[in-house]
């Protein structure tokens, strides 16, 4: 491609005759500076262009560099619309004169402006094979709508200082990247609602200065070891937009990136293993569901990468809910947070390197350091008190035991198997007299005219929680205990009382330690 620089470069091509109906009628209104409004407004895909539709490429990228003295473009820049463009368009480190606004042009080469810089920069409704602004600066707006990209487009490194739009933009390419923008530097939002794109889309560690809006965006990349969106440190100012999207088939990526609102539809993130969240952060959640149960479901599906579970987007949700105001939430998610750490442990014991071996003796251990850890570490404190989140869930669980103990003790009485849990009573002539004639000797005892009638009165409820709550003392197991030789209940009474008796310790001491923080909730 010649490089022209000048008009007399031109004129040793052949001067005005070597110029098409289309390149002489864009110089004239880039002189007078209007847009060119070439004769075709939809131009042909294929074959070759109408001598008043083509453009070749070098004499397009003479008018973005501003003509010459001869042929000056004024401050307005280029605005061209339906031209066929042909051969390389190379706008490599150049700079352009005011702005390039292209509008409904089909490119047959690709459109390189590597280290370009431009005013604004507007190619909309375009077709192109490729598209590459590496490391170019944008000082306005850069402007993609509903273009048609069949290979890759790169602006890796570019730098925006307004808005970088690409909304109804079409990405064709089908392997590798699509659209790749990592390290992009906007100043403004990005727009890539309604995109479509069927490889991957990268904005790695970009700087957004406003939203990034994917609402209605297609991200067809295929295959769970392949990347749809790419978002990996990517830092966005203001809100990530992502809703009313196919959830992608393959990887959304948004490790390490930070947003200020996250505002999504649930429905759009993929399931499967293919949405990684572990370091994503966000100020708080706008126009999108808090409850626990959706964000505990969203985050079950990006809480593990390379099969290793992450606590991190679940200590981070949790904290943003505090602070918007949702604490039961939060704690609902911290105790998910708790199943599946404790769940992710007992795994790591059981796949151990020993296992891979023939030591069944490492393989026995480790089960059984596993049904432990299971029964101790993660019923126990789950169903008691939540994994210490829930500390009052133990007040419950002493009711039940409570109740439990209620049962053994009302038949034992019923039967005949308490007595007065004094030895110089049971000794007595009085007890030993109600003791030999009556079937249920308690019961007379402490009837009226009895000899114990000012002796403490059983009560089934109140000895049930005297054996489970240690520090209620309601005088009923001093008073009264189960007799092991007048039938079953009381045999069993006697040996149940001592499990309800360190269940209840074991009960109460949990409460106690999740409510004064003992045992640690954050």
């Amino acid at each position: 491609m010649p490089i022209i620089t000048r008009w007399q470069d031109i004129e040793s091509l052949g001067g005005s005759a070597w110029l098409t109906g289309a390149e002489a009628a864009l110089l004239a209104d880039c002189q007078a500076g209007r847009e060119c409004v070439l004769p075709y407004l939809q131009p042909m895909f294929m074959g070759p262009p109408a001598p008043d539709q083509a453009i070749r490429a070098e004499v397009l990228r003479y008018a973005i560099a501003g003509g010459c003295d001869r042929c000056r473009v004024q401050a307005r820049g280029v605005a061209v619309r339906g031209a066929r463009v042909l051969g390389d368009l190379d706008l490599g480190f150049l700079t352009g004169h005011g702005a390039t606004v292209l509008r409904k042009c089909v490119f047959d080469g690709p459109f390189v402006a590597t280290r370009a810089q431009f005013k604004t920069l507007v190619v909309d409704a375009s077709r192109f094979r490729s598209l590459d602004l590496e490391g170019a600066t944008i000082r306005g707006d850069g402007m993609f709508r509903k273009i048609e990209c069949t290979g890759i487009a790169t602006l890796s490194g570019a730098v925006i200082d307004g808005e970088f739009d690409c909304f109804a933009a079409r990405f064709m390419r089908d392997a590798g990247h699509a659209l790749n923008a990592s390290r992009i530097t906007v100043g403004d939002s990005v727009t890539l609602a309604n995109l479509e794109a069927r490889a991957c889309v990268s904005f790695l560690g970009a700087e957004i200065g406003g939203n990034l809006d994917c609402r209605g965006a297609q991200f067809k990349a295929r295959g769970q070891d392949q990347k749809a969106f790419d978002a990996y440190r990517v830092h966005v100012a203001h809100a990530l937009l992502w809703g009313d999207i196919d959830p992608p088939s393959a990887q959304v990526d948004l490790r390490s990136a930070h947003v200020g609102d996250l505002s999504d539809d649930l429905k759009s993130w993929p399931s499967g293993g293919g949405l990684f969240l572990d370091g994503f952060t966000y100020q708080r959640i706008s126009a999108a569901p808090t409850d626990a149960r959706s964000r505990i479901d969203w985050l079950g599906r990006g809480c593990t990468f390379e099969g290793v579970f992450c606590p991190q987007p679940f200590t981070y949700l949790a904290t943003v809910l505090r602070e918007m105001g949702h604490d039961a939430d939060a704690r609902a998610v911290l105790s998910k947070r708790e199943f599946l750490l404790k769940q992710a442990y007992r795994r790591k014991i059981m796949t151990a390197d020993g296992r891979s071996g023939r030591n069944y003796g490492v393989w026995i251990g480790a089960d059984i350091l596993a049904f432990v850890h299971w029964v101790f570490a993660d019923l126990l404190l789950r169903w008691v008190v939540g994994y210490g989140h829930h500390p009052f869930r133990s007040l419950i669980v002493l009711v039940l035991l409570i109740m439990a103990a209620t049962i053994p003790a009302h038949y034992a009485y019923e039967e005949g198997s308490f007595a007065p849990n004094s030895g110089p009573i049971l000794a007595s002539a009085d007890w030993q007299d109600h003791a030999g004639r009556s079937g249920n000797p308690a019961a007379q005892w402490s009837s009226p005219g009895a000899p114990g009638q000012d002796w403490e009165s059983f009560n089934r409820y109140a000895y049930a929680a005297d054996l489970v709550i240690p520090i209620v003392d309601l005088g009923q197991t001093a008073a009264w205990a189960p007799s092991t030789s007048r039938g079953p209940w009381g045999w069993h009474l006697w040996w149940l009382r001592w499990v309800f008796v360190g269940m209840g310790w074991v009960v109460t001491a949990l409460g106690a330690a999740a409510i004064t923080g003992i045992i640690r909730r954050d």
